[in-house]
């Protein structure tokens, strides 16, 4: 399973190339097609997996990249192939029993250690790995209970999350001044919940969010 996934996945890098190529690009390219990095990639993803739809873990295939997103920009040390700072998302898509699945991967290089991989929340949704942190919570509590007294387990999952619209007039506006609205799924003893959250500036750079139980 893992040597299809990585095979799909290790050719489809994002073009990096413009008019004036930076120095951090040939080395930076070498290193997310590099087996090692792709192999912990497939390695973080089939792990999160096999909480989110352990049935389906022995079937993914068709791994493909989506987006590199640059967060900061890598740097690396004179004749070291591993980047020495700098961050940057990848998004992939897998065939999950036969339905699609989005997942995001947020990397952090620093000195000193291997660039370390964060798997953020499956889906689509617009909020950074922190706002995804804050919200999960009040997420968990409003799907609990709307099944109260039909499951006792404690055991949930945010299985998929869908940026639906740019709230108001707010799309075309700076990124720290939208309001945007999401659907995350949470399942649950066996059942899927659709929880609504809204994202809002809060006025101090940051931003809060609502939650309800989607229509």
């Amino acid at each position: 399973m893992m040597r299809r996934l990585l095979a799909a996945l290790a050719c489809l890098l994002p073009a990096l190339a413009g008019a004036a190529e930076p120095g951090w690009v040939v080395p930076f390219r070498a290193y997310v097609n590099a087996p090692a990095y792709l192999n912990e990639m497939g390695r973080s993803i089939a792990r999160l997996e096999t909480r989110l739809a352990p049935q389906c873990v022995q079937v993914l295939k068709g791994m493909r990249r989506q987006e590199l997103r640059i967060i900061t920009e890598p740097s690396f040390e004179p004749g070291l192939p591993i980047p020495t700072g700098g961050q940057w998302r990848e998004q992939v898509r897998i065939d999950r029993c036969g339905e699609p699945a989005l997942h995001n991967v947020l990397v952090t290089a620093g000195e000193g250690a291997s660039p370390f991989m964060t798997v953020l929340l499956p889906g689509s949704s617009k909020a950074d790995g922190r706002l995804q942190v804050k919200a999960t919570p009040a997420v968990f509590a409003i799907a609990g209970a709307r099944l109260e007294g039909d499951c006792r387990s404690s055991a949930r999952h945010i299985v998929d999350t869908q940026f639906r619209r740019w709230l108001g007039s707010t799309g075309d506006a700076p990124l720290a001044d939208r309001l945007w609205r999401e659907i995350w799924t949470v399942r649950i003893c066996g059942r899927d919940v659709r929880v609504q959250v809204d994202f809002a500036p809060d006025g101090q750079g940051g931003y809060t969010h609502a939650v309800d139980i989607a229509p």
